[in-house]
């Protein structure tokens, strides 16, 4: 069993400390002898460096988040990032070293001693013999990498730290932030709702040329390293990571577009229940029944959380029960915060939670999500060694998702009254909604926008809001008034900088829906099944995992499965309305 520890640094000077032991081991990386009989050596070295590099990134990153508009923690942030790129580049040997030994050479390094746990590891590596370049070439890529996350970190910092919103006149002045934005969105008011979407977008909007430039240059140079390492496609060689087929990725969209009418109808029901004659995208974050809008404090939020988990298992509970008593959660939203959510810890860390927590319902659901990762990542390093204990970013959102929807059927199976039902039942359609169909539209944005670079153009604003204004239309449908300056939506995205990351979260979902059907309903096999897979790491591919967890997703109908639950939740709710 790992034994974590509950805290990183005291302060930026000691972490500067540990910037300097990490590069004495950098250092000696670089000197160490490359062959097969010194391999021993150089893992456990690079085991060490790269650690303690996790461990820089994790303290550093979070603390720039906890306030971007701080000085020192934006400069220790760019100071760990060079870290990154020193160890990467003396590390650049590795693989074309590795790739060089001969079978009979590995075979035999394996019999040593307890060498045998490398094994898959390796293999992993070996994978990509094919787009492997010769020593010098990948130090040559390694020492660049710096600059090619030059666009993502431009976009951090022109919409967390630089751009000014503005206030909500109509809200009594209240300042506007990318932490708060949707909060504005829940408004009654019709004004505040209005004001705060205008705002952000036409902010945005001001701003469109440079955001152009900074998405542009990203796919772009994701491009040229994709053609440099002989694969097919930028979407090609991020999918090759996870080991996931392409045919996955189209099938999801096919799947998707299939099922949109029943998304169409629901947006119809909206604008009827909510007496529209014009239903607008400011509109669509609107609480659908008046007479039911609980508030949901942090406290309770737990409470909930750990009642509706209870399936899990008491263990599972009791892990959870320590992360809020620990403090892995930074629970509220400040100005110069980061927005929006996600878990990050390392292995010599908790897992840490960054949350804008704001006493609603979409609040306790991403709060629940961002346990399901922590609870992931816990289980993932207390069951294996560092070199396995990460799991694959295809498998990320299974364990959040499952959360999220072994809760939601825990309140649904708890409702007081109609009103509460349909307040339940809105927001896992809104779920189904978020999750699915809109990180979809998203997963097309980038499709069609790699497709374009790859195919020799240049993408300009314009271009960017010509094909996000094309997706809206399709996915939004004829109950949804078209937005022009919703066409910017692209560049508020941060995911785009995560190249082919929105796609898993769908994919995610649907194996998550049905996955938590069966722990839910009793089938201890599928519990165990599913605990197993929480322990996994990265011991087998990501496909490999969800199947022996119960769940084939390079077959169409595992995704059609999740979209029939969506299409059934629309028609019960069209009942309810009704009645």
């Amino acid at each position: 069993m790992v034994i974590i520890k509950k805290k990183i640094y005291k302060n930026v000077d000691e972490a500067r400390a540990e910037i300097k032991l990490c590069d004495e081991y950098v250092e000696r990386l670089t000197k160490e002898e490359k062959s097969v009989k010194n391999l021993r050596n150089i893992m456990e070295l690079s085991e060490k460096a790269n650690r303690l590099a996790e461990k820089l990134y994790t303290y550093a990153y979070m603390k720039r988040d906890e306030d971007s508009r701080i000085s020192e923690f934006q400069k220790l942030a760019l100071e760990v990032n060079s870290l990154g790129t020193r160890l990467s580049s003396a590390m650049a040997f590795f693989d074309p070293f590795l790739m060089e030994l001969s079978n009979e050479e590995l075979e035999n390094f394996y019999k040593e001693g307890d060498n045998e746990k490398y094994r898959v590891h390796f293999e992993n590596i070996l994978r990509f013999k094919p787009h492997t370049l010769s020593e010098s070439e990948e130090e040559l890529l390694a020492n660049t990498s710096e600059m090619v996350g030059t666009g993502q970190n431009s976009f951090y910092m022109l919409s967390y730290a630089d751009l000014d919103y503005g206030n909500i006149e109509s809200k009594n002045g209240e300042k506007l932030t990318a932490a708060n934005f949707n909060s504005f969105l829940l408004d009654e008011n019709e004004e505040v709702r209005k004001e705060a979407f205008d705002k952000m977008y036409g902010t945005v909007s001001k701003f469109k040329n440079t955001y152009a430039t900074t998405l542009y240059s990203a796919i772009k140079n994701l491009t040229i390293l994709a053609k440099v390492k002989k694969y097919p496609s930028a979407r090609y060689m991020e999918l090759f990571q996870d080991c996931v087929p392409e045919t996955v990725y189209d099938s999801l969209i096919e799947s998707i577009e299939e099922y949109l009418p029943s998304l169409h109808k629901y947006y119809g029901l909206r604008k009827k229940a909510l007496k529209k004659d014009k239903q607008y995208l400011w509109d669509l974050y609107l609480n659908l029944e008046k007479e039911f809008d609980q508030k949901y404090s942090y406290e309770k939020a737990r409470e909930l959380i750990t009642e509706g988990l209870k399936p899990l298992g008491e263990d599972y509970i009791e892990v959870l029960n320590r992360g809020f008593e620990d403090r892995w959660v930074d629970v509220y939203p400040r100005e110069g915060k980061a927005g929006g959510a996600y878990s990050w810890g390392s292995f010599d860390t908790d897992p840490y939670i960054l949350m804008n927590y704001t006493d609603d319902l979409d609040s306790m659901f991403t709060l629940a999500h961002e346990f399901g990762h922590s609870m992931h990542s816990y289980y993932s390093k207390s069951d294996n060694d560092y070199l396995y204990a990460q799991y694959k970013i295809f498998v990320a959102e299974v364990a959040s998702t499952f959360n999220e929807l072994t809760l939601l059927d825990y309140m649904l199976k708890n409702v007081k009254d109609k009103h509460e039902k349909i307040y339940i039942l809105n927001h896992y359609i809104n779920m189904f909604i978020g999750t699915v169909f809109r990180q979809t539209m998203f997963a097309e944005f980038e499709k069609n926008t790699h497709l374009e670079v790859e195919e020799g153009n240049a993408l300009t604003a314009d271009d960017f809001t010509r094909i996000m204004q094309e997706l809206n239309d399709k996915y939004y449908g004829e109950h949804v008034e078209k937005s022009e300056i919703a066409s910017y939506l692209w560049a508020r995205i941060p995911h785009f900088y995560n190249n082919f990351y929105v796609y898993k979260y769908a994919t995610s979902f649907c194996a998550a829906s049905f996955l938590s059907s069966r722990v839910i309903a009793g089938d201890k096999e599928a519990l165990k099944s599913y605990r197993n897979f929480l322990k996994d790491g990265c011991r087998h591919q990501p496909i490999e995992q969800l199947r022996t967890a119960g769940i084939d997703m390079e077959d169409k109908n595992s995704i059609n499965k999740a979209l029939d639950v969506f299409k059934g939740l629309v028609d019960e709710l069209e009942k309810e309305l009704e009645a």
